[in-house]
């Protein structure tokens, strides 16, 4: 064990041996800060010896030391794009030279199962497998991040695609380097940086591995000419189509409100489906265009459900980021009465939801019998922070909004992934609930609700939460109280166009026959709902726990601790 000294004043154990060593430029080795924190040291092969790049790495070192230890404190990633470069947050010198940089590793989300980085070429390469909202929203995901280097003055040097990394649950990028972020030095690296970006932008929305000679540079094949021309003038601007020179490439800023304009709606809550089909068509896939709808099946929702598909999480400091917002109609599919019983949990209180019997397994229909048990008030998220303000609207501080409430993406229990695809604030009463429901919400005083639908990476399985807010916690515990052992029927949101569509689509018999997972519980103020089935309505009971794995696990995820747990 070898210990080093960085800038800051924090020392950090460094393994004996290598954990990367093929780089050209450095060594790598894993090592530990003081709190046993675990980062990377890259000793350079060659030390930097001029004060100026020396200077300019210290710069880097003192934003990236501010940003990743934040976001560390608050117990994980804000969605600020400002968080997804891997900075330096340490420098060690020798004897006047720079000869090391302690890094953040990088997050899992960003690694294949074997470890390796799961860079942006891999998506390049199969583009008509990935959904064009998922494109696009990447597409503005990459120009966040190159917005936040761009307006502190700091230039990249090589976004490509080796050091661009992607995960397959959201639509997040990851910039990565192996020499790091470097302060402006002259106008040929902020325009080269502002051409990596646009063939990045180009190359995520396009399917056009460009043209040119094996082992020459990248050339665009061509800018499509029913893509929008706001687009397409930013694309000849960067790539000096009409006579523009290098100096009339755009900026990052450009970029981002540019395709903020183009591919989400002016609320930025939706992507619009128009904008998609063009990426669709290129990509040789059906144009497909989210939005939501609800469907009575025997669990809560809303009325009029919102349109709209969740984008991807956005610098904090923009007034432009997407909210959850919508009002568009949707369709709705009225199913009858199902049994749907009440039964408390012994979990911090929670009251499950669920359609089946003790074993949570068996048909749609089946009762069970109810218990209440009391328990402790849960712990504190954070320290310092008082749950107890959460049990009346007039202490509790939570957003009623979809980002505060839902997570972007979840794993269950199984470990399947699960992405928000749409959310929505609405009314608590839907016309297709039971009159008992209704009356128990109206009587309660619920005051709204926010919805999410989240799908599993393979686009197989559909999971429906629902965030019922309350006055205070005794109205929701009242409700449930007062509606265990009853007969009620909900509402379950789903897609209203693309995947997941064909669920609301479905017959009444094909509905009432699909295997399904629905479960529920109260906390605090609010009431929880998730239902989760396979799009394909599939009939097997083999498959149920693959549906309660993300209906059970989601309830542990809603709710203001989504908020609280990062402040």
């Amino acid at each position: 064990m070898v210990v080093v000294a960085g800038l800051s004043g924090e020392s950090y154990d460094v393994d004996n041996e290598p954990f990367y060593t093929a780089g050209s430029r450095s060594v790598q080795y894993l090592c530990r800060d003081p709190r046993g924190q675990q980062r990377l040291y890259k000793l350079y092969r060659t030390p930097v010896t001029g004060p100026d790049a020396i200077e300019s790495a210290r710069q880097a070192m003192l934003f990236g030391r501010q940003t990743v230890l934040a976001a560390e404190a608050a117990g994980g990633s804000t969605g600020d794009a400002a968080e997804a470069v891997n900075w330096p947050i340490d420098l060690v010198t020798h004897e006047g030279m720079l000869a090391g940089t302690v890094l953040p590793l990088i997050p899992m989300d960003f690694l294949q199962p074997d470890g390796r980085p799961r860079t942006l070429d891999q998506l390049w390469a199969a583009p008509g497998q990935v959904a064009s909202y998922f494109r696009a929203g990447l597409a503005i995901r990459l120009s966040d991040i190159a917005r936040v280097l761009e307006e502190r003055q700091f230039v990249h040097g090589d976004l490509s695609a080796k050091n661009v990394l992607w995960q397959p649950a959201a639509p997040l990028a990851y910039v990565i380097d192996t020499a790091g972020p470097k302060t402006l030095d002259a106008a040929h690296d902020r325009l080269k940086d502002r051409y990596d970006l646009a063939v990045l932008v180009y190359r995520t929305l396009l399917p056009d591995a460009g043209a040119g000679s094996p082992g020459a540079p990248w050339q665009p094949s061509g800018v499509p000419a029913d893509l929008d021309p706001r687009v397409r003038a930013l694309f000849d601007r960067a790539f000096g189509n009409g006579g523009f020179g290098p100096d009339a490439r755009p900026s990052a800023t450009e970029w981002s409100d540019t395709l903020r304009a183009v591919y989400l709606t002016p609320d930025g809550a939706n992507y619009v489906p128009e904008a998609l089909a063009v990426l669709d068509r290129h990509a040789g896939q059906p144009a497909s265009a989210p939005a939501m709808a609800t469907v009575a099946f025997g669990s809560p929702t809303t009325p009029s459900p919102p349109t709209g598909w969740s984008t991807p999480q956005q610098p904090v400091a923009y007034s432009t980021a997407p909210q959850s917002n919508s009002a568009n109609t949707a369709l709705k599919v009225i199913l009858g009465v199902l049994l749907v019983v009440l039964v408390i949990a012994i979990a911090v209180g929670a009251v499950v939801l669920t359609g089946k019997d003790s074993s949570k397994n068996s048909a749609a229909g089946a009762s069970t019998t109810t218990t209440v048990t009391t328990t402790a008030p849960p712990t504190s998220t954070t320290a310092g922070f008082d749950k107890n303000t959460l049990n009346k609207q007039s202490t509790d501080k939570t957003p009623f909004t979809a980002d505060a409430l839902l997570p972007q993406s979840f794993t269950d229990s199984k470990g399947v992934v699960f992405t928000r695809r749409s959310f929505g604030p609405k009314d608590c009463v839907s016309s297709n609930m039971s009159q008992n429901v209704k009356t128990a919400l109206q009587n309660n005083k619920c005051q709204q609700m926010m919805t999410g639908v989240y799908l599993d990476a393979s686009e197989k399985i559909l999971t429906s939460i629902e965030v019922f807010a309350f006055p205070s916690n005794t109205e929701a515990e009242t409700l449930y109280n007062g509606l265990k052992g009853q007969d009620q029927i909900w509402d379950v949101w789903c897609p209203t166009q693309g995947v997941g569509s064909s669920v609301c689509q479905a017959n009444t018999d094909t509905l009432f026959k699909a295997t399904y997972s629905s479960w529920g519980s109260q906390e605090y103020r609010y009431l929880y709902e998730s239902y989760s089935l396979y799009i394909n309505l599939a009939v097997d009971s083999s498959l149920e726990p693959n549906l309660e794995a993300p209906s059970r696990t989601i309830l542990n995820l809603v709710g203001p601790d989504n908020y609280w747990k990062t402040r």
